[in-house]
């Protein structure tokens, strides 16, 4: 059987290799060429993808690189054979020698293995073979060769521009920093290349969504309001910023864009109740609060008259709802201030009045929502659709 197989193989290899000599000509460069251009039209494909939120801003990066790495292979070789080639050319006058060479190998590849080779030797184990990255041994001679093609040609936009991703996905920032830069500098700001030179700054400072990485992650919403990975980035430092009360919209309007389905929202959702769950234990910049005579009073007064104060206090802001009930923030306040008295009662109360008034907005009514339910006031019935 094996030896079957073995000549069975033998047999199509000759054909593929004669198969050119015994036909009259061909492009030699044809095949070259066109993986470079079928490997760019997949990465303005993936561009698009990731401009669009269709795919997570990691695997965006990883299929960057490897589609990157392909690029970079079939270029090296198109060059090969422009170097080698000019055009097409007659093989007619090796057909000979290919012939009686093509022979001589098979039959001295039969004789040495019959002598030397065990066709009888079990198979390398598919779990051995799967520790085992076939990408790992050249990627490093890619990039080098790639490099080397730069510092020749330290103006090639399209070259750093494909050594961009693969920066970024072998952890090497501050050379995905240097190469972001330079791709901006020769070919342009996109919303694409702001944001990979944003994660590049990111990765640079140890996953710290720095001022330079904000700008960057700004410039490029500004330029592609739907750029997915900066608005996650951007959430991403509000967050790690503690500024909850900012932090919890943006990471809401990531939720709201989807898909509900894409891989990132699983995180985006763990980021939003945290920023959610934080953001209702600090009362918002814009509350409305006791003055500082107010406070010095309060610390003199008796516990009775104390919780009178703020009562009275609530009551005022209860009072003002009633006539200007358009007003979630302040409906959020009342619920919390409910809360905070143990009038729990009270609060539900505010909580089911606020989802009357804003039945019809079901974006304001949802951020209601998810603040009573940080509050622990969820399960009561909603009112409108």
């Amino acid at each position: 059987m094996f030896w079957f197989v073995a000549i069975l193989l033998l047999c199509f290899v000759s054909v593929a290799i004669l198969w050119p000599l015994l036909g009259a000509e061909r492009d030699a460069n044809s095949r070259a060429e066109h993986d470079v251009e079928v490997y760019g039209a997949q990465l303005r494909e993936l561009e698009g993808d990731a401009s669009r939120g269709t795919i997570a801003p990691d695997e965006a990066a990883s299929a960057r690189a490897e589609i990157g790495r392909r690029l970079l292979k079939a270029a090296g070789e198109a060059e090969r054979q422009r170097a080698g080639t000019s055009g097409k050319a007659k093989l007619t006058a090796a057909r000979p020698l290919a012939v009686t060479s093509l022979i001589a190998v098979a039959a001295l590849s039969f004789g040495l293995y019959a002598r030397t080779g065990a066709p009888t030797e079990p198979d390398m184990p598919l779990a051995s073979r799967a520790t085992s990255d076939p990408r790992s041994a050249d990627i490093e001679a890619l990039i080098a060769q790639a490099e080397a093609r730069l510092k020749s040609e330290p103006d090639d936009g399209r070259g750093w521009e494909t050594l961009l991703p693969i920066y970024l996905q072998t952890g090497r920032p501050k050379d995905a920093v240097t190469a972001a830069e330079n791709v901006i500098r020769l070919l342009g700001s996109t919303g694409d290349r702001e944001s990979m030179r944003g994660q590049a700054l990111v990765q640079a400072a140890s996953g710290e969504v720095t001022k330079a990485a904000e700008g960057a992650f700004e410039k490029a919403l500004r330029l592609d309001p739907d750029n997915a990975a900066a608005r996650f980035y951007l959430a991403l430092g509000l967050s790690q910023g503690e500024n909850y009360a900012e932090a919890a919209p943006a990471w809401k309007a990531i939720l709201d864009r989807g898909p509900p389905d894409a891989p990132w929202m699983g995180t985006a959702r763990k980021a939003y109740d945290d920023a959610l769950t934080k953001s209702a234990g600090k009362v918002p910049a814009t509350t409305p609060g006791p003055t500082s005579d107010q406070v010095a009073a309060a610390a003199d007064l008796s516990e009775g008259d104390r919780s009178a104060m703020i009562e009275g206090m609530v009551s005022q802001l209860a009072a003002r709802l009633e006539s200007a009930p358009n007003d979630p923030d302040g409906w959020k306040r009342l619920m919390r201030a409910y809360s905070v008295l143990g009038d729990g009662t009270r609060a539900r109360d505010a909580y089911r009045r606020a989802q009357g008034v804003f039945a019809g907005d079901a974006a304001t009514r949802g951020t209601i929502d998810e603040y009573a339910a940080a509050l622990g006031l969820a399960g009561e019935t909603r009112t409108g659709p």
